[in-house]
C-alpha cells in the first residue's frame, strides 16, 4: 500500500508542476500513468481507493490551490488552526470527479475479463474520464486540458471541441502512452517492443494530428488579427483596497478619475485614440452608480474631459425585488448608461453565502462574504469606434473560467461578440499565483469562441489575451499602472465549439455505452 501511495503523490505532484505557475506541461502528458499503474498491477479493495484518493486530491490542492486557505483565514476572520479542516473539507468537497475516476480504473481492474480488448479498455477510460468531468463539482474548476495548456499547439483544438473535447483528448494521450509502457515491459526486445506497439502508431497520430492542427491554426489566426483593423482600449489599474469606509469613497472616485484621464492623456502623447476604457470590478466599492449623485457627477466630467466610451462596475439596486446584483455599466462619451449587465454565476462564499438565506446565521458567521442576486439576462456592450461597430461579450470575475456558461451566452447573444471584456478583483487572495491561475484557466475561453479578451483587474493580473490564447501586456500584483491594447475589429469567426458545444463528446460518451451495452448482452447470451 505505501508504494501505491508513493505513485500517488507522484502523479499529483506532477499534475500540479504541469500547471500555473510552474508550467511544466510536459509532466502533464504523463502525470496519470502512476496511477494506471497502480490500478492494473495492484490487487486494491475499496477503502485502498479511497485512500490513494486522498492522498491525490490533498497533495494537488496543497500545491496548486493552497491560496484558498489564506482566502478563508484571512476573510472568513479565522485562525489558519481553524481555516485548515475548513479548507481540507473543501478539498475533498471539489475532488468528487477524480474519486469517480479513481472508481472506474478500479471497476476495469475487477472486471478485466470483459474489458480484455484494449481498444474498448481505451475508450471506456477516456469516456469515463468525460463523465467524471461532467458530474464532479468544483467551485474553480479545472479540467485535464488545463494542466497541459502552456503547450499552445496542442490547445488550439479547444476551438473544435472545447476545454472539455481537450480533456479526452489528453487522456487518451496518457493512456496510449501507459499501453506503450507496458508492451515495453514484455519479455522482448524494445526495439522490437516498439515495432509491434499498436498503442505506439495511434499516439503518434494522434500527437501529430492535434500539434499540426494546433500549429497552422497559430499561424492563420496570429495573421488574421494581424491584419485586421485595430481600436485601442484602456485599462487603468487601481488598485484600491477591498474594504474601504465611507469617506474614503469620494477620494477613491477622485483618484480613478485622475489616473484615467492620465492614461487618455498618455494614449494621445503617443498618437493613439482610444476607443473604450475598462475599469475593473470594485474600482468603486459598495457604490451604486444610479443612486450616487457624487459618482455620475464625477463621470460625467470625466466623460466631457475624455470623450471616450467606458464600462465600470458597481451594485445594482432594484428596487422592486429589493436586491442587488454585481453590475457593469456601458456608459456613452457623455457618462450617460447606454447598456447594462448583471452578473448571472456568482462565486459561491465570495458573493453569496450557500444556504444564507435558509441558515441566516451562516451570514453572520462570515459577514465578508457578500450577499448579491445572480442576473437573469445576457448583454452585448456595443461599442462604436473609427473602425466600426465593436461588440463587447461582458464576463464578470468568475464567469470567464466556465467554458458551459460563456459559450452559452455567446449563444443566446447571437455570436455577434468580437471581444470578451472580463473585469475581475482578485485582491482576495494576497500575492498568490491565484491570478495567473484565474487569468490561464480563462484564456480558454479565447481559443473556444476564437475572439479576444481585454482582462481589467483591479489588483493584478491585468493583461490581453490573444484569439489563440496568447497572452501580453500583462501587469504585477498590487500596483497602480495603466495599460492600453489593440483589439482587431474583425468579422466573428464561428467556431466548431461555438455552434456546437460539448455534443461531440456527448455522442462519443453514447457511442461507447452503447457498445458496452451489446458487449453485456452478447456475453449474457453465452
Amino acid at each position: 500500500m505505501r508504494r501505491a501511495l508513493f505513485w500517488a503523490a507522484l502523479s499529483a505532484l506532477f499534475s500540479a508542476l504541469s500547471f500555473a505557475p510552474f508550467h511544466l506541461f510536459p509532466l502533464g502528458f504523463v502525470s496519470l500513468l502512476p496511477i494506471f499503474y497502480v490500478f492494473e498491477n495492484f490487487s486494491l479493495r475499496p477503502r485502498q481507493v479511497v485512500a490513494i484518493w486522498l492522498v491525490w486530491i490533498l497533495l494537488i490542492n496543497l500545491i496548486g490551490y493552497h491560496w484558498i486557505l489564506h482566502t478563508i483565514a484571512v476573510y472568513g476572520m479565522m485562525p489558519k488552526i481553524v481555516a485548515l479542516p475548513i479548507f481540507l473539507l473543501y478539498a475533498l468537497g471539489t475532488g468528487g470527479k477524480m474519486l469517480l475516476f479513481f472508481f472506474l480504473l478500479y471497476a476495469l481492474r475487477r472486471h478485466a475479463q470483459f474489458f480484455h480488448n484494449t481498444a474498448l479498455r481505451t475508450a471506456t477510460v477516456v469516456a469515463g474520464f468525460a463523465l467524471c468531468e461532467f458530474l464532479g463539482w468544483q467551485l474553480f474548476p479545472w479540467y485535464g486540458a488545463n494542466l497541459v495548456s502552456a503547450d499552445l499547439a496542442f490547445i488550439q483544438g479547444a476551438d473544435l471541441i472545447g476545454v472539455r473535447g481537450m480533456s479526452l483528448l489528453w487522456m487518451l494521450i496518457q493512456y496510449l502512452a501507459y499501453l506503450v509502457f507496458c508492451d515495453l515491459r514484455k519479455n522482448v526486445p524494445w526495439q522490437k517492443a516498439l515495432r509491434q506497439s499498436s498503442s505506439l502508431r495511434v499516439l503518434v497520430v494522434v500527437l501529430v494530428v492535434t500539434h499540426a492542427y494546433g500549429l497552422w491554426a497559430l499561424a492563420y489566426f496570429r495573421a488574421r488579427e494581424q491584419a485586421a483593423p485595430k481600436v485601442f482600449v484602456g485599462v487603468p489599474q487601481g488598485n484600491v483596497p477591498l474594504i474601504t469606509s465611507y469617506h474614503e469613497r469620494p477620494y477613491i472616485i477622485a483618484r480613478m478619475v485622475a489616473q484615467t484621464q492620465k492614461l487618455v492623456a498618455d494614449a494621445k502623447a503617443q498618437g493613439v485614440a482610444l476607443a473604450l476604457v475598462i475599469w475593473p470590478e470594485s474600482s468603486i466599492p459598495a457604490m451604486e452608480f444610479e443612486r450616487s449623485a457624487e459618482l455620475q457627477r464625477a463621470i460625467a466630467e470625466l466623460q466631457r474631459a475624455t470623450q471616450v466610451p467606458i464600462f465600470i462596475n458597481d451594485i445594482y439596486h432594484d428596487p422592486r425585488t429589493r436586491r442587488d446584483y454585481s453590475n457593469m455599466w456601458h456608459l456613452d462619451k457623455d457618462g450617460r448608461p447606454l447598456a447594462s449587465y448583471q452578473k448571472n454565476y456568482l462565486l459561491p462564499f465570495g458573493e453569496f453565502m450557500p444556504l444564507g438565506d435558509i441558515f441566516p446565521v451562516l451570514k453572520r458567521i462570515f459577514p465578508a462574504v457578500s450577499d448579491f442576486s445572480p442576473g437573469e439576462n445576457f448583454a452585448l456592450f456595443a461599442v462604436n469606434t473609427p473602425a466600426g461597430t465593436l461588440h463587447a461579450l461582458p464576463l464578470i470575475c468568475y464567469e470567464v473560467i466556465l467554458p458551459d456558461y460563456a459559450r452559452r451566452f455567446d449563444r443566446d447573444t447571437g455570436h455577434a461578440a468580437q471581444f470578451i471584456a472580463n473585469i475581475t478583483n482578485d485582491a482576495w487572495f494576497g500575492e498568490s499565483y491565484e491570478s495567473l491561475q484565474h487569468l490561464l484557466l480563462g484564456s480558454l475561453r479565447a481559443v473556444e469562441l476564437r475572439i479576444p479578451i481585454v482582462r481589467a483587474t483591479n489588483s493584478g493580473i491585468t493583461a490581453y489575451i490573444s484569439a489563440t490564447g496568447e497572452v501580453s501586456g500583462t501587469t504585477g500584483l498590487f500596483e497602480r499602472t495603466n495599460r492600453i491594447y489593440a483589439v482587431p475589429v474583425l468579422p466573428r469567426w464561428r467556431s466548431v465549439y461555438a455552434l456546437c458545444g460539448n455534443w461531440p463528446i456527448v455522442l462519443f460518451c453514447a457511442v461507447v455505452a452503447i457498445i458496452l451495452l451489446f458487449r453485456m448482452q452478447h456475453q449474457l447470451r453465452h
